[in-house]
């Protein structure tokens, strides 16, 4: 009797969760972006999240319209940094954006899974501890319509053309011009766009 009371159980809390699953997402999406909008001032009501997005430090972050943020993205901003998002931004779950000086990207951009824009590194002197050190930064600027691949990590003192292609884990430790095609660690130009 116990078990078919189970069996019957699980099978009306199956049907309830078919029946507001499509509810569920938009619901949940509506909730995460809230969350943003509550520690991002001024962020467009246009903004979405996906999913939980953190936000750490002085929350100096500006948004263009149409934003997307996919799940656990995380904005740093620390000492004087600020992250300025131009429209319809798109970063995927997982990137991480830090700024201790300035993160700029253009309107348009695409940027992969699990990528990283850092404009700060650690201090290197010899003599102290690299963790007791100050951060060192450069700002890093990232250009208009640009597709950052899966995995990729933009260092200090970059800029990125408009409409550039930087592929799957690739490290960009310079400059990158407009409308080319860049991979590799470090990144490397492999032709132009055609």
């Amino acid at each position: 009797m116990k078990q078919r009371a189970q069996v019957f159980s699980l099978h009306v809390l199956s049907r309830l969760f078919r029946l507001f699953h499509p509810m569920g997402r938009p619901l949940r999406r509506l909730t995460h972006t809230a969350r943003f909008m509550a520690h991002v001032k001024n962020a467009p009501p246009s903004t979405q999240c996906d999913g939980p997005v953190r936000i750490i430090g002085t929350g100096r972050i500006t948004l263009g319209k149409q934003c997307r943020f996919g799940r656990e993205c995380e904005f740093t901003t620390e000492e004087k940094g600020k992250i300025m998002l131009g429209d319809n931004i798109r970063l995927n779950r997982g990137v991480t954006l830090t700024s201790y000086a300035q993160v700029r990207i253009g309107s348009f951009t695409i940027v992969g899974e699990f990528s990283s824009i850092r404009d700060a590194n650690h201090g290197m002197e010899m003599g102290t501890p690299m963790r007791l050190q100050p951060h060192t930064s450069a700002p890093i600027t990232i250009g208009r319509d640009v597709w950052i691949g899966r995995g990729s990590c933009i260092l200090p003192g970059v800029t990125i053309g408009d409409g550039t292609i930087i592929g799957a884990n690739s490290v960009v430790t310079q400059d990158i011009p407009s409308h080319t095609i860049a991979a590799g660690a470090p990144a490397r130009i492999l032709r132009a766009r055609e």
